[in-house]
């Protein structure tokens, strides 16, 4: 049987600070009525983020509160503000693939400090550049980073739309 709003509204009360409190009391579990639902990310099995399990079925406590709130579990939700323990319901958004990468934060590997902006050693200047899609779009070569960043965030404007995030 799927889990429905309903469900998870008997079992649980929304805290806007993002968290689902427990109604009621489980037998011999440790789970009781007034705690706080869910584990901590940890970098095992549920990653970036805090998860439950409910009646057998590993849930992310992020796809809980959207299923509280909507009646729905999109295929993919985005933490607007990139912060993963951040389950506020105003904080989640469905989203498509293409949308949820373009909210992704600066690549650790990135030496220019700017996203979509790198050096190019062949012509020794900036190289600004933006993903659409699963396609990267040459914005050109320029010899100031400032001007090349300004290039490319104003690409990822006009091609991500409310999903472009700079940093």
């Amino acid at each position: 049987m799927a889990l429905t709003q309903e469900m998870v509204k008997e079992m649980f009360d929304y805290r806007e600070d993002g968290n689902l409190i427990r109604r009621h009391s489980t037998m011999g579990n440790g789970n009781y009525a007034g705690a706080v639902v869910g584990t901590k990310p940890t970098g095992a099995r549920n990653y970036r983020y805090g998860a439950t399990t409910i009646r057998g079925e590993h849930w992310c406590m992020h796809k809980l509160i959207y299923l509280y709130h909507h009646g729905v579990v999109p295929d993919q939700l985005d933490h607007i503000n990139r912060d993963s323990t951040d389950n506020r319901i105003e904080n989640l958004r469905p989203v498509n693939s293409f949308e949820n990468t373009c909210n992704r934060r600066l690549f650790l590997n990135n030496t220019s400090g700017c996203k979509g902006v790198a050096w190019n050693k062949r012509v020794k200047k900036w190289q600004s550049y933006v993903s659409i899609k699963t396609k990267i779009k040459h914005l050109g070569y320029f010899d100031d980073l400032e001007l090349a960043d300004l290039v490319s965030t104003e690409a990822r404007d006009l091609y991500h739309g409310k999903y472009a995030n700079h940093a």
